[in-house]
This record gives C-alpha cells, structure tokens and sequence, in this order.
C-alpha cells in the first residue's frame, strides 16, 4: 500500500527504515539494548528512526519510526518527540506529582512517543500535539526511565485499524527493550457508562491493563489497595439471583433476566 508518507521519506537524503508492527522491539529486533534507559533511548533513535526536518513548538527535535501492518496493508508513524525541560513550558511533571513520584529528581528531558490517529499520519505534527487526548498511543518517558501512558485509543476510542491489546503490546514491548523503570497510567477506559476495570476485575480477577502486569498504586478520595480488591471480590461472588429480585419491574428488567438466565426464558 503506497502512502503520502512514504512517498515523502523517499525524497530525504537518509531512506526510511520499514520495521513490522507485530514484533517491532521483540527482543533483539531490531535492537536488544544492555545500557539503561537515557543510553538505550539513544541507541533506539539511531537505529530505528530518522530525524523530521522540522521540529516542534521551535525546539523539540521529531524522529519518525515507520511500522507495517501487512495484513491490514497499513503504514503508519510512530513519533519520537524529545522535549528538554530547560526549554519546556512545563518543566515539572504532573503525572509524577499525582503517582507519588515527587522525590524523584527532574529529568533533563523527556521522550514522548506518539502514533496519531489515522487521519494525521500525512500530516506534519503541530504545537498542540501533546496535548491532545486523540492519539491512537502517547506515552511519557523521562531520562531517568519512569514513565507515564497518557494516551491510548483502539477501535473502541476511534481507531480504524488498530484495536487497544495491539497498541498496548507494542508499548509493552518497546518498555520492556528498552528498559523502561515504571510506567503509570490512569485507568479512566469505559465500557458503555460502566468502568471497564470494574468489569474486567469481576470476571477475571484484574482490570483490562493487567494483562501487561498494571497493577494498583492509588486510588481516589483515600481508597486504598486492600478497600479496592474486596469490593471487587464482594461483587465478584454476589449471587446473580439475588440481584434479579430486587431489579423494578419495568421493560429493561426482562432484558436482564434473559442476559442472566437465557434458557430460562
């Protein structure tokens, strides 16, 4: 499939690299790093990306890592965005704050990793790109290796192509290879108008971000990790029948109870 943006790299000086998105920093593929992060962060630009002509809001340098998903027959850009704090409108970091993190030091610059939604994958990135809340993945990692998954839309949030497990393993696996510390996230993900990690937790035992070893660090107006497990294990082990008798009786009740006991109506 022959895109805008591959036509684009082809008249730059250094040619476009192709990695594939289902194994892209599968250990030793394309790099297998030994150094720490602010080393192996280095290494990753210097192998897997080629540096944009322009940079972003005067002093933030792009670097452009191209992914092919060939049963889809898509293309698309992962942006590397280095951000120096001594240049930076917001040198201190609020995600730390809010995960606790304020002891640590500050870094000197931090890395966001980007993949736009599909209608910006031609486009030059704007000022205003880290803050928006529409990328298909945005993730946060400082120098010191302690990050932040600010951002991650699948199918669900608007995405065409990708669904959120293929985004989440591609984050997971470019953490892991290049040895990433911590990474935080805020769980907000919704199914219909109920939590999604309330949900995921009933039946499997821990929310949907679990799967790549998320686990509680805090929660809100004081909720702590032994409060939050036993109302799930409360809800986990509340007996279906008991909720069916006490549901008003209206029209969506019947839906419910054919949800519960299909074979009883």
């Amino acid at each position: 499939m022959s895109l805008p943006i591959l036509m684009s790299c082809k008249k730059r000086k250094r040619a476009p690299k192709l990695f594939v998105f289902s194994t892209f920093c599968d250990p030793g593929c394309p790099i297998e790093p030994n150094g720490s992060f602010r080393d192996n962060i280095r290494e990753f630009l210097q192998e897997c990306a080629v540096i944009e002509e322009y940079t972003v809001n005067s002093s933030m340098s792009v670097w452009c890592t191209l992914l092919v998903q060939e049963n889809k027959g898509i293309v698309l850009p992962l942006y590397t965005i280095e951000e120096n704090v001594v240049c930076s409108e917001n040198p201190f970091c609020d995600h730390c704050r809010c995960s606790g993190w304020s002891h640590n030091y500050m870094s000197k610059r931090k890395y966001h990793l980007i993949i736009p939604h599909e209608s910006e994958w031609n486009k030059q990135l704007n000022s205003d790109v880290l803050e928006l809340q529409t990328h298909l993945l945005h993730g946060l990692i400082h120098c010191n290796g302690f990050g932040h998954l600010l951002c991650i839309n699948g199918i669900d949030g608007g995405s065409k192509y990708l669904c959120g497990r293929e985004l989440m393993d591609l984050w997971d696996r470019i953490c892991r290879n290049l040895r990433v510390r911590k990474v935080t996230l805020e769980d907000t993900s919704k199914k219909r108008s109920m939590d999604l990690r309330l949900l995921h937790s009933i039946v499997y035992g821990h929310p949907w971000f679990g799967r790549w070893g998320y686990k509680f660090c805090l929660g809100s107006f004081g909720v702590q990790e032994h409060h939050y497990q036993k109302a799930v294990e409360v809800i986990s082990n509340y007996d279906l029948t008991d909720l069916v008798g006490v549901l008003p009786k209206t029209n969506k009740t019947e839906a419910v109870k054919q949800i519960i006991f299909p074979t009883e109506l």
